[in-house]
């Protein structure tokens, strides 16, 4: 095969990578001049290798290719690398799987320059046809709330991958013989890591699940414990009411009783509103959240919309999502010196979505901080481990395709998470579709 056969061919392999990773990077124009530089740089590259026969040309191809990648479109690396990675495998996969169909179809004997350059032509179709019609939002998402176990997976998977793209350099007539016994092993290899993927993810998923329960089970405890002391309270209020009856005449017997009835009930109203929530866990957050409120001296209050339906998220993931809302709430009422601080939690349906919203007394947010504060380590206090609650509230809302909403009422900093409800849900973990996070500039 001619130089200039073989460049082709490395062309049109780095072309359907391009197309992939551009797919991935869905957020970053890799259009332009720097897109064409580094495809001459690649070009160039690759020419060199092919003429002074460097079998490794291509992985160095694609190392510097990446790395041009980080440094010109100023690209995070690790992400970069995983989805660079991911773009690699499945141009790969899909190559051999057209070679083999084309080997099978030639029988297995030598194939020519024209034969190869169909494989990629057909690759570089495959590959244009995933660029314009294929969904990786989800599967973008994915990769970076499990990006550790990602790695693994990808790192072998890969590794695999350009072990047989070298032995296919060295040893072409090999491994075309072998095809079909290649293309199986890399299904089952990937296959092998997919489940490990799969398994890893669910193990971590039970484990922060049991953490959780763990975390909340006392102040579920204490919340039963209130409500049994209440529970016997109630002979001596009920006692109190007869001796008012007995003592006084009718017309200050009912204002004392009404008086007295108004105070028990306001006594018992945080607790009775608990009741209304079925979930327990939930129960737990909010009762042990309120507790930290009140020796704060911050009045909290529960509203529920309606019902409170069964959101879409696992129940770490809710944990998470309103222990982080109502931790931030009280941090900025604590701030607030009127003496007046106050939070009121808001759970429900309105307008046909399933809402989280929290609304706080507190220092207001200045404009300039609103796009910056669900970044990560954003944080308008100091010290060390701060700005990761609203930034993990914002992976889990945008996981589920929900909403995030910052404005101001009134004295209120309010906090609106949105879910789309779904109708008929049978189950509360059922996932949303096609909303994007948003923070509205009041």
């Amino acid at each position: 095969m001619q130089w200039y056969e073989g460049t082709t061919l490395a062309v049109l392999q780095m072309l359907s990578v391009f197309l992939v990773f551009g797919k991935l990077n869905r957020e970053t124009n890799l259009a332009g001049k720097k897109c064409v530089f580094i495809t001459l740089i690649a070009l160039v590259l690759i020419t060199v290798f092919f003429i002074y026969e460097i079998n490794v040309g291509f992985l160095i191809n694609y190392i510097v290719v990446c790395i041009m990648l980080i440094l010109l479109f100023g690209l995070p690396i690790r992400k970069t690398v995983i989805r660079f990675a991911i773009s690699i495998i499945t141009i790969a996969t899909i190559e051999f799987v057209f070679a083999y169909i084309l080997f099978w179809v030639k029988g297995f004997r030598d194939v020519s320059f024209n034969g190869l350059f169909m494989v990629d032509s057909a690759v570089v179709i495959t590959s244009v046809l995933i660029n314009r019609f294929a969904e990786f939002g989800g599967f973008r998402q994915y990769v970076l709330q499990h990006r550790n176990y990602m790695i693994i997976v990808v790192i072998n998977v890969t590794g695999v991958i350009l072990l047989l793209m070298y032995m296919w350099k060295i040893n072409e007539s090999s491994m075309q013989k072998y095809m079909l016994h290649i293309l199986i092993a890399i299904i089952v290899w990937e296959a092998l890591n997919v489940y490990f993927l799969y398994q890893s993810i669910k193990i971590k998923q039970q484990r922060r699940a049991i953490d959780a329960h763990k975390r909340y089970a006392p102040f579920l405890k204490s919340m039963i414990h209130e409500i049994r002391q209440k529970q016997h309270d109630f002979k001596n209020h009920l006692n109190m009411l007869y001796m008012i009856v007995q003592i006084e005449n009718d017309r200050q017997a009912r204002e004392k009783i009404k008086e007295y009835i108004e105070k028990l009930l306001g006594s018992i109203e945080p607790i009775d509103k608990l009741l209304d929530i079925e979930d327990q866990i939930l129960n737990a957050i909010i009762y042990s959240k309120r507790a930290l409120a009140e020796k704060k001296n911050i009045c909290f209050e529960v509203e529920i919309k309606e019902e409170v339906p069964g959101y879409p998220l696992e129940r770490y993931e809710f944990v998470e999502l309103v222990g982080n809302l109502l931790d931030n709430a009280i941090e900025a009422a604590e701030g607030s010196n009127d003496g007046n601080s106050k939070i009121i939690l808001t759970l429900g349906i309105d307008e046909g979505f399933k809402i989280i919203e929290t609304r706080n007394t507190g220092t207001k947010i200045q404009q300039s901080d609103i796009d910056k504060m669900f970044k990560r380590g954003f944080s308008t206090k100091k010290g060390e481990h701060r700005g990761y609650g609203l930034y993990n509230i914002k992976k889990i809302v945008e996981h589920y395709n929900g909403t995030i909403e910052l404005f101001l009422d009134d004295d209120f900093i309010v906090f609106k998470i949105l879910f789309q409800e779904i109708h008929d849900c049978q189950h509360e973990n059922k996932a949303i579709k096609n909303r994007d996070i948003e923070v509205p500039q009041h």
